[in-house]
């Protein structure tokens, strides 16, 4: 209960130092309130960034958040002289809130499962929270030390802050996902318009739907980067004319996209592509059209320079590194497969594409009803004029570029087994589908505005309606997304809580449960021995057991039928054995040799050789 109340205590002094910043921001800014938050996360992140290479990560950690509580105190004292609250409330407002506290709620008592938790996301926020400073050549426990810190820095910051723990973590990056989907309301410029701002909820759960392959459960950030898009999008729509913030807002959030992973650079470009066109929409002079050039070129410069110098860091930092970045490692890679093995992976990447039983394909197929149902309604039965067949070939090529864009990967950058399974693929191919949606979404709210009877916003009251029908219509369709939206929040909340009532028979469950979370980065070498043969033979149980037991030399095995001397041998290589349950074959190995049995727990591999000499000698 102590524990409970101090991690609240720590939650809400976290949330005063971000309102600090939010607070000056909206004090002496005209940044939009919905586009505050991520701008101020994305912020945190690059300022832990740049510190992190001079090894000032915790230092920088520590003032940001003491300068954001100094920041809140004076906000709210100046608040209370001037009595400048305002906490507008609208229905969407009210559902968020319920939406948020609701996941946010079950994500704090959520444990990680994901295979890549282990791998890499959150071993890397493990060392920046122990170490507090970017991993090097001779820290073998991070494997994908090609890997952009982006997120990881926003998850690091909060535990440093609130203390490390897995719904700690989770609950971080579903902070950073929450100010994403605030930032998509930016768009609309109606709030009070209950039909278009429960579509916009509506959609945002949705999202999960086609998200299903991760989950919020987990800290991959295949989810994170669309979303991150999506605000930027956004915000560059709500800037267009106001070129100071929009360069701003697209800048920081397009370089924070570029640093979450090596495929971010993919959506960065989707952003610059996006803000290339707005910046030069309206640019009808000589003068504007150079004033337009100058901003482009600081805002690509500005988006680009961090991951630049993370690939930088990389080449100079390890001799070889894995998903490296580079024309001589693609070279590599592409020169082992032949002919034929290209051959079958793009027949098989093809087919998936237009498998109906593809849950990305369903998407893209949503994605084109949507908007084609709207322009045929719009066009020809409201009769208005409607820019939704533009917005759906520009996202319908986005979609084939980004497509393209994976079947490279496959070819280029991923060993040949990974790529003749299309590893991932559901995966990377969800998030371009989310951000298509999210477009959508958008789209329909400057649709559904346009296609108002009353287009003055100040006129706008509930006789606001050409017919009585038209208000039934508009009224029944806005409690119905309502209501769907409750819904579909309420089973992606159900589904996060289902899995974690079966993780008590999980690999990770048992790993954690036997050895604890060590936080002290060691070097110690140990042996799991496991029952479960496909969890030993994925890696997933080595991988869970370098988590917990934070060092980079941990092996697991299920097979234990060998030689005397191999069984001897094998022991020798280990400093510890980890035995999870009662296991046959290890047993039997170590009656027949050592005529003892070993139930779970962890033993000294010292001690267990030890019983040999001693049997030894018992024996003479």
């Amino acid at each position: 209960m102590t524990n409970i109340l101090l991690t609240t205590l720590k939650f809400i002094a976290f949330f005063l130092s971000t309102w600090g910043y939010v607070s000056t921001a909206k004090r002496y800014t005209k940044v939009d309130r919905k586009l505050i938050w991520v701008m101020v996360f994305c912020g945190n992140i690059l300022v832990l960034y740049a510190f992190a290479y001079f090894k000032l990560l915790n230092l920088a950690a520590n003032v940001m958040f003491g300068l954001g509580l100094i920041l809140f105190l004076v906000s709210f004292i100046l608040n209370l002289k001037y009595r400048t609250w305002h906490f507008p409330i609208q229905l969407h407002t009210l559902w968020m809130l319920f939406y948020g506290a609701m996941l946010g709620t079950t994500l704090l008592s959520a444990h990680l499962e994901h295979y890549d938790n282990f791998s890499h996301w959150a071993v890397i926020v493990k060392f920046l929270y122990t170490q507090g400073r970017l991993p090097g050549a001779a820290d073998t426990i991070i494997s994908f030390t090609s890997y952009p810190m982006g997120s990881s820095l926003f998850v690091y910051y909060v535990t440093h802050i609130v203390g490390f723990e897995a719904g700690n973590m989770l609950f971080a990056q579903f902070i950073l996902l929450f100010s994403c989907m605030v930032a998509m309301f930016a768009v609309i410029r109606d709030e009070s318009r209950a039909l278009i701002t429960m579509m916009m909820c509506t959609m945002i759960t949705l999202f999960n739907y086609f998200n299903i392959a991760i989950r919020m459960n987990n800290l991959l950030v295949d989810f994170v980067i669309p979303m991150l898009s999506i605000a930027a999008i956004s915000g560059i729509y709500r800037y267009r004319n106001q070129i100071g913030l929009m360069t701003l807002h697209a800048a920081m959030l397009g370089a924070v996209i570029g640093i979450i992973k090596n495929n971010g650079i993919i959506f960065s470009v989707i952003v610059i592509g996006y803000y290339a066109y707005e910046v030069f929409h309206n640019s009808k002079t000589m003068q504007a059209v150079i004033k337009s050039t100058i901003s482009l070129i600081f805002m690509v410069t500005e988006t680009l320079a961090p991951i630049m110098i993370w690939n930088s860091h990389v080449k100079s930092t390890f001799k070889a590194s894995k998903h490296e970045v580079s024309i001589k490692s693609y070279e590599t890679i592409f020169g082992d497969k032949s002919m034929t093995i290209v051959h079958k992976i793009i027949h098989k990447y093809v087919s998936s594409i237009f498998s109906f039983s593809s849950l990305s394909t369903k998407g893209i197929i949503l994605v084109n009803l949507i908007l084609l149902i709207t322009f045929f309604i719009i066009k020809y039965r409201i009769k208005h004029k409607t820019h939704a067949l533009k917005a759906l070939i520009a996202i319908d090529i986005t979609i084939i570029l980004y497509y393209v864009g994976i079947l490279l990967m496959f070819l280029v950058s991923m060993p040949t087994p990974e790529a003749l399974q299309l590893a991932g693929f559901e995966r990377y191919a969800s998030s371009i589908v989310i951000l298509a949606l999210g477009a959508v979404a958008m789209v329909l709210a400057q649709e559904l505005d346009a296609s108002l009877y009353e287009q003055n916003i100040m006129l706008r009251n509930y006789r606001s309606y050409k017919t009585i029908t038209s208000k039934k219509i508009y009224q029944y369709t806005s409690m119905g997304l309502i209501f769907i939206a409750t819904l579909m929040a309420l089973s992606e909340n159900n589904g996060i809580r289902y899995n974690e009532k079966l993780y008590s028979k999980t690999e990770p469950s048992r790993v954690s449960k036997m050895t604890g979370n060590n936080m002290k980065l060691n070097h110690t070498r140990y042996l799991i021995v496991s029952t479960d043969a496909a969890d030993v033979n994925s890696y997933l149980t080595a991988y869970v057991g370098k988590y917990y037991l934070f060092t980079p030399n941990v092996d697991a095995k299920e097979f234990f039928v060998m030689d005397d001397d191999q069984f001897v041998a094998m022991l020798k290589g280990y400093d510890k054995v980890v035995i999870l349950k009662k296991h046959f074959t290890f047993n039997a190995m170590t009656e027949k040799i050592y005529h003892k049995k070993y139930g779970p727990g962890i033993y000294s591999t010292k001690q267990i050789l030890d019983q040999k000499e001693f049997v030894k000698d018992a024996n003479n």
